[in-house]
Order: C-alpha cells, then sequence, then structure tokens
C-alpha cells in the first residue's frame, strides 16, 4: 500500500469517529489527494461513499492497530479498547470489533485464543478485553467452541460474554448442542451463565426437545447444572406456549421454593417472578415467594417490579405485589430500592393515600427496630418533604405514639431534615385540629422530648398556633412551651424566629403572642446581663487554642473512621483542605470533576438545661417519652 492510500485510510478513520480534529497538515494530505473521494464542507472533509469510508477505516484498523500487535495480544485488545471508547460518532457501528472479526473470518487469527492469550501473559485488562471479545464474538462465522468456554472461564466475572454468545447461537443453531455438552462436561460457576443461556436458545430453537431437557436437568444433584436449569424455567418466554407446560413449569418452582436450601430457594424465587413476566396470569406465585421467610424477598420482589419488565408494571395487580411487602421485616440495608422507586412514583402520580397507608403498616411491623424512613426509601421521602402537609401528618402520629420505635423513626426523620438544613417543619393544621387539648399538650411534650435540633423545637412548637380556634386552645400552652422551655434552652433561635413576626406589625393574635413571648423572656434575661462575669470560669486564649485544635483532630479522626470502608475512599482520591474534604476521580488516566466541598466540621447549640441541670432533663425527657394519652389526659 503506498502512503497517500494509508493517509486517506486513516482519513476516513477519523472522518467517522472525530470529523471536529481533523487537520489535513498532520496527516500528510492536500485536498489534491482527496478530490476523488471527499469533498470539503465549512472547512471539514467527508467521503461521498459512506461504505467506502468505511471500508477505508477498516484497512486502517487492521494494518495500524491490529496486525503490528498480533504477537502481543494483550498490546492489541488494549488498542482495540481505546480506538472504540474514542470512537465518538461512530462507536455504535463498532469499527474496532468488525475489524478483529474479519480478520478471524478469514483464518487470520482466533479470537478466543488471542483473549486466552492477552490474559495468560499477565499484562491484559480482564474488562477490557471482555468488552472487546463480547463486540466481536456476534460477529464470527465459526467459533472453537472449547476455546471460548476456556475464555470465558478467564474473562466472565469481567466481561459481557453469556449475551454475545447467545447472540451467536442464535445464528449457528447447530452449535447449541455443542456448548452445552462442553457446559456440562465440566461444571463450573463461571460457566453457569453460559449453561442457562444454552438452555434458553435452545428452547426458542427446538421447544419440546429442549423443555424435556431442562425439567431432566433441573432435578440433577449438581448445583452447578440444576440452578442454571431452573432460573430456565424463569426467563423461557412463556407468552406463546401451551398451558401445561406453564403449569409444569409452575409446579417445579413451586416444589423448589419449599426447598430447605436457601440458594435453591432464592433461584426459584427469582426464576418465579421471571416466569409472571411472560406468563402474568400466573401471579398468584408472586404471592407465594413473598410469604417465604429466610431470603429477601423484600429485595427480590420490589426490585423486580421496579426495574423489570414494563409490562409487570402495567398490571392491575401491581401494587397489590408491594403491599404484600409492607407486612415483612426490615431484612438489609439497601433492601427498599425497588419498593422505593414504585412508591416515590405512586406517590406523584396522586396515589398519596395508598403509599402513606403502606408506609403506615411498614413502621408497625419494623417498630421495634426502628429503621431510618430517609435511609430506607429517600426517594419517597423526598417527596413527602415536598408535600409538607403529609410530613407534618406523620410526625403528629409517630410523635404520639406509645411505641418507643415510632418515637424514635420520628427522630431519624428530623435528623435527615436537620442535616440536609431543611427549615421551616411543621405539624399538619388537618392533624392538629383532631387533637383535644390534652392531646396538644402530649404532642408538646413528646416534641419537647424527641426533637433536639433549636430550629426544630421553635418551628414545631410555633406551628402549633395554625389550629383552629388557636388563641383559645393552645396559646396558653405554646407561650409555656416557647417561654419557659424552647426560650429558656435556645434563646436565640427563638429570638430569631419570632422578632421577625413582631416586626411586620401586624394586629393579629399570632403577632401579640410572639410580643408576649419575646417580652417574658427580656424580663428573665435583661436582670442576668448585669451579672458579673465570673472570671474565673473562663478558660485561658491559651486553653481555648488547645480545645479547638483537639475538637478538630477528634473531628477528623471520626470522619475517618466512619469512611473508611466508603466506596469512594476506594475509587477516589480525598485531599484534605483548610475548608473541608473534596475530591476527585480518575478514569483511564483522565482527572474528572471535583465534588462539592464537603465541611470536617460542624457546631449545634447545646441546650441550656442539659449544661446546667443534667440529670433533671434526662428524666424530664424520659417521663415525656414515656407517657401515655388517657382518656384525652396527658
Amino acid at each position: 500500500m503506498d502512503d497517500k492510500e494509508a493517509k486517506l485510510d486513516q482519513l476516513a478513520w477519523l472522518c467517522l469517529t472525530k470529523p471536529e480534529s481533523i487537520k489535513l497538515d498532520d496527516i500528510g494530505l492536500t485536498p489534491e489527494d482527496m478530490v476523488s473521494e471527499c469533498q470539503m464542507m465549512d472547512g471539514t472533509p467527508f467521503f461521498v461513499d459512506p461504505e467506502r469510508a468505511k471500508a477505508r477505516a477498516l484497512q486502517y484498523l487492521q494494518v495500524v492497530v491490529i496486525e503490528p500487535k498480533l504477537q502481543a495480544p494483550a498490546e492489541l485488545f488494549e488498542g482495540l479498547f481505546l480506538c472504540q471508547a474514542a470512537s465518538g460518532a461512530g462507536r455504535g457501528d463498532k469499527l474496532p470489533a468488525v475489524a478483529l472479526a474479519r480478520l478471524h473470518n478469514n483464518g487470520i487469527v482466533d479470537v478466543a485464543q488471542l483473549a486466552i492469550d492477552a490474559v495468560g501473559d499477565g499484562n491484559g485488562h480482564p474488562y477490557r478485553i471482555g468488552r472487546v471479545v463480547a463486540d466481536v464474538i456476534p460477529l464470527l462465522d465459526a467459533l472453537d467452541i472449547p476455546n471460548v468456554l476456556m475464555m470465558v472461564l478467564l474473562l466472565e466475572a469481567r466481561g459481557f460474554l453469556a449475551p454475545a454468545i447467545e447472540d451467536w447461537m442464535k445464528r449457528h443453531p447447530a452449535e447449541i448442542e455443542h456448548v452445552l455438552e462442553g457446559c456440562l462436561a465440566a461444571p463450573h460457576l463461571t460457566l453457569a451463565p453460559l449453561l442457562r443461556t444454552s438452555f434458553i436458545v435452545g428452547v426458542q430453537n427446538d421447544r419440546e426437545s429442549w423443555l424435556a431437557r431442562v425439567h431432566a436437568l433441573v432435578g440433577t444433584p449438581d448445583p452447578l447444572v440444576a440452578l442454571p436449569a431452573l432460573e430456565t424455567l424463569g426467563f423461557i418466554d412463556w407468552s406463546d406456549i401451551d398451558a401445561t407446560e406453564i403449569d409444569r413449569a409452575v409446579g417445579v418452582i413451586r416444589d423448589k421454593l419449599q426447598a430447605g436450601d436457601g440458594a435453591l430457594r432464592n433461584t426459584a424465587a427469582r426464576a418465579g417472578l421471571y416466569l409472571v413476566g411472560t406468563a402474568p396470569d400466573r401471579h398468584t406465585l408472586i404471592d407465594e415467594i413473598a410469604a417465604l421467610e429466610g431470603i429477601d424477598v423484600v429485595q427480590i420482589i420490589g426490585d423486580h417490579l421496579a426495574y423489570g419488565p414494563n409490562e409487570l408494571r402495567a398490571q392491575s395487580w401491581c401494587l397489590d405485589k408491594i403491599d404484600l411487602l409492607a407486612g415483612k421485616g426490615v431484612q438489609e440495608s439497601g433492601a427498599g430500592h425497588g419498593i422505593d422507586h414504585i412508591l416515590a412514583k405512586e406517590y406523584s402520580s396522586r396515589n398519596k393515600s395508598r403509599v402513606l397507608a403502606w408506609l403506615e403498616t411498614w413502621a408497625r411491623t419494623n417498630a421495634e427496630r426502628a429503621p431510618s424512613v430517609p435511609g430506607e426509601f429517600p426517594q419517597l421521602f423526598a417527596q413527602i418533604v415536598s408535600d409538607g402537609e403529609a410530613l407534618g401528618d406523620l410526625l403528629v402520629a409517630w410523635l404520639m405514639a406509645d411505641a418507643i420505635g415510632y418515637q424514635r423513626m420520628a427522630r431519624k426523620i428530623l435528623d435527615e431534615l436537620s442535616l440536609s438544613e431543611v427549615r421551616g417543619t411543621a405539624f399538619s393544621v388537618s392533624a392538629l385540629d383532631t387533637l383535644s387539648a390534652g392531646g396538644l399538650l402530649h404532642l408538646a411534650r413528646r416534641t419537647l422530648a424527641n426533637v433536639v435540633r433549636d430550629h426544630q423545637r421553635v418551628s414545631l412548637a410555633w406551628s402549633m398556633t395554625r389550629t383552629r380556634d388557636a388563641e383559645a386552645r393552645v396559646f396558653a400552652l405554646v407561650f409555656e412551651v416557647m417561654f419557659r422551655h424552647i426560650g429558656y434552652d435556645y434563646p436565640v433561635a427563638t429570638r430569631e424566629h419570632l422578632e421577625p413576626l413582631v416586626a411586620t406589625g401586624a394586629e393579629d393574635a399570632q403577632t401579640r403572642l410572639a410580643q408576649q413571648i419575646l417580652e417574658a423572656m427580656s424580663a428573665y434575661y435583661e436582670p442576668l446581663k448585669a451579672l458579673p462575669l465570673v472570671e474565673e470560669l473562663r478558660p485561658s486564649s491559651e486553653q481555648k487554642i488547645r480545645f479547638e485544635k483537639e475538637r478538630a483532630r477528634l473531628m477528623n479522626e471520626a470522619f475517618e473512621e466512619a469512611s473508611k470502608d466508603s466506596f469512594f475512599r476506594k475509587v477516589a482520591t480525598s485531599i484534605p483542605l483548610k475548608a473541608g474534604r473534596s475530591m476527585f476521580f480518575m478514569r483511564d488516566g483522565e482527572v474528572g470533576g471535583t465534588t462539592p466541598m464537603m465541611s470536617a466540621s460542624h457546631s449545634v447549640a447545646v441546650p441550656r438545661s442539659e449544661s446546667i441541670d443534667k440529670v433533671g432533663s434526662d428524666m424530664q425527657r424520659r417521663q415525656f417519652i414515656l407517657g401515655k394519652l388517657k382518656d384525652g389526659q396527658a
């Protein structure tokens, strides 16, 4: 090939991938060199014949990227991966994979053997090799099955080979049997996805004989064979298969759901869910799965209904299945992601009452463990927070509940609101209006006992003035709470909340109440200002500096301890800065954007009663938490 042709091949590759980066001088071409194949548009060349451009680009990849590296397979796959990543506008054509596939189909290379060699020399990146091979396999005319199985054993944990081989088997149905035989000859955990894939493609190709084969292997004692066969019963498309065959598969799954082995039950549960996807009239199978104990059915069912086939969410019974999960105990952190997604969507779709009823059932079931609603259902929690009335209803109900677990869950909600800097938290008017005088007193006490942050105490207590007939029903109580308790513990926050109300000059009852509270606080605090400061109790400047340094050290230690197992600590570089902490990421040697600065320290207002009379404060809090409302009396 002459030099001009090679340069035109390079130009074709750039035209298909990064046309904006083309500089003819860098390539060594002139406009006259391109006149037979290219035209210029806005200063950028493009090939008149797109197919000719692809042919030249493939020639460039074969000559420049592939052939020089055939003796260094690891470098070959690295180069092809980077070419694909840099393909830009031409990424969908997968030209690097097409170029390698053509060499394989012409008998020049064996892709599977190249991948084995690339991993074997210790220098190859398994993930990148797997990505390239997954793009190549569907394009191949023939495969050496033993080599393919060896390659899967080496790469499948970090690759995407089973779907690629599935596509290849669909084009070469005669090879399905050979893949199955290879997987059964030496069962291995890494080969299990490929074994299941061969079953599924086999059923698509010859339903009757392959279904019989799957049923025969479900009962084999080797779990490396039995579990993929059981999974296959779920992944088969049952939409056009006879009902008797569906019932037979359902019977097998039901039988395995009662097995003593946890892995078998888990696999049967997932198979049952997938089966319902293409046989929705068998949806009662989900009820049986939801009734199971010992496996994480909340996550299994929730994630499947949330992120599985769209047809499931369109079924009239979908929310009924979610309702079944409200009565299940919290199993492990993160198990509710799928349910959270569904509930948040339903809440925003004006199905609030059903979602809140679900949440109440879930809270009652899990009250003893008192899980965090923001932690388990962050999307739903965000919807509830944006709907202030619903949040106020929830706080009233849970703060007034006798079960301490409800109060703890309310505290966790308030903690999250505080961390998120949500201000103006208030009880709902509808909930306050239903309370008797004793109920309002009980709510005020529970608020004092459970709410720690100053601005939350103030806003929640003041929100009680919004109830019906507030001046007669609750003003005296609010005055007592705001002056003697909150104003004593948090005088600054109380003034900051009430002074803007008084400054408006309004003549309504609430403004007069705010004025009375401020006057009572002034009458208490003004005489205290005249008292001399006890200099002996003031720390010296040296002690202040030492205290601040020690506090900073302890905060840093706490941060390090809390985040030592964090995923971000493992994948990101953290640099301590004076203003806090930020992180940045590196991918393929390129530095990504930084995260927002995170402060490494924080401060909160400490209630005066805690520092002056710790024991008395604790006793009062305990009394308010355990106190009950009887016959309308607190």
